[in-house]
């Protein structure tokens, strides 16, 4: 027994031993450049991470992931987010509790609230658009076990805030990818890509115009698909440190050739950005030879990343932040409306965050 233990001891040993000479020959070999060889670094010679990147290449065939509380596989290839991701996977398979329903009547109240205030400062129109959970469109490539609940707590949130201030994209979105032989998702990435942008955008604008009929929106030839480029793979792929071995598709619409001269500026300093600024400041677009001269302070996440541009295309200026730093205690959501005076407010929020309480707040700043 003792000389299995030591067996076994020696074994484990001379495999972290030889890990530890394998490993900086490995990072050496495998640098994009010798720029990026780190000599003297030891978090560059022994980074183990190749082992994470060979395990992900030989399970990712068979539909295993090696992280599936960040991602899992479904069929096909396609990756999708996990439940460490806001619970995702759970919340969109089971039906909707009797708290969601309570929590979609909550932010329904809220909203009102909100459009209230917005309206009695000026604002014309406050509009929420939903960027729909990628497996709420393309569940025909989840698990079997994952699949989405019909109905589930997105629909008892839509139940709830009702008409008008909350837009659902999902129709336009789910007919769209029958007409389309280009994916509106990225395979291996959480988001939609321009194109599914854009078909959401045009869905949208055709909700908001009766409410707004003075908004020139673009043409029908903006949304239409020029090419598709090859990419690499995106975020999903990055969690299973795949991003280098997993190709994806990128289609480019119409929109994207659309010549118009933008100027970002940092709201808070005043101060030219000649590179995206962070999402969590403040960032005013300013346009020449937009469709209308108006404001639009637009609080979103990175779905809106895809649909800035034809937001700049669309409106003379736009004031762009995270969602979060507009409506958390403390946010900055009444002290733009107040300062700036947009003529409208719009939020682009991601489904798995769409049920945030903060969003069930009533205006702190509504006198």
């Amino acid at each position: 027994m003792v000389l299995i233990m030591k067996r076994s001891v020696f074994i484990f040993l001379s495999a972290v031993f030889l890990s530890l000479l394998v490993a900086p020959i490995v990072n050496i070999l495998t640098a994009p450049s010798r720029v990026d060889i780190k000599w003297k670094e030891k978090s560059f010679l022994f980074n183990m991470d190749f082992v994470s990147t060979w395990a992900g290449l030989v399970l990712y065939p068979f539909g295993i992931s090696t992280d599936p509380r960040q991602v899992i596989v479904g069929r096909e290839g396609w990756l999708f987010l996990g439940d460490q991701h806001e619970n995702t996977l759970t919340v969109d398979r089971r039906p909707p509790s009797k708290a969601d329903v309570d929590l979609g009547q909550e932010i329904g109240s809220a909203s009102k609230a909100w459009g209230a205030y917005l309206s009695r400062r000026g604002v014309r129109m406050f509009r929420v658009m939903i960027g729909p959970n990628k497996g709420t469109i393309y569940s025909e490539y989840l698990p079997f076990w994952a699949k989405p609940s019909i109905p589930n707590a997105t629909d008892a949130l839509l139940s709830g805030t009702g008409a008008p201030h909350y837009v659902d994209v999902r129709p336009a979105l789910l007919s769209a990818k029958v007409n389309h032989s280009a994916s509106l998702y990225y395979k291996t990435d959480t988001h939609w890509n321009s194109l599914g942008a854009g078909i959401a955008f045009q869905a949208f604008a055709q909700q908001v115009s009766s409410s707004a009929p003075e908004i020139e929106w673009p043409p029908q030839t903006a949304y239409e698909l020029d090419r598709v480029n090859p990419r690499r793979g995106g975020d999903l792929a990055n969690f299973l440190r795949l991003t280098a071995h997993l190709s994806d598709q990128e289609p480019i619409i119409h929109a994207s050739g659309l010549s118009i001269g933008t100027t970002q500026i940092d709201f808070d300093t005043k101060e030219l950005l000649y590179q995206t600024g962070s999402p969590f400041k403040p960032v005013l677009v300013k346009s020449i030879g937009s469709l209308n001269n108006k404001k639009v302070l637009w609080f979103r996440d990175s779905f809106g990343g895809a649909m800035l541009h034809l937001m700049t295309v669309t409106f003379s200026e736009v004031l762009h932040l995270h969602w979060y730093e507009a409506v958390k205690p403390g946010g900055r959501f009444c002290q733009l409306v107040e300062e700036w005076k947009p003529d409208y407010v719009f939020f682009t929020v991601v489904e798995r965050s769409s049920k945030n309480p903060l969003f069930a707040i009533h205006p702190p700043c509504a006198k």
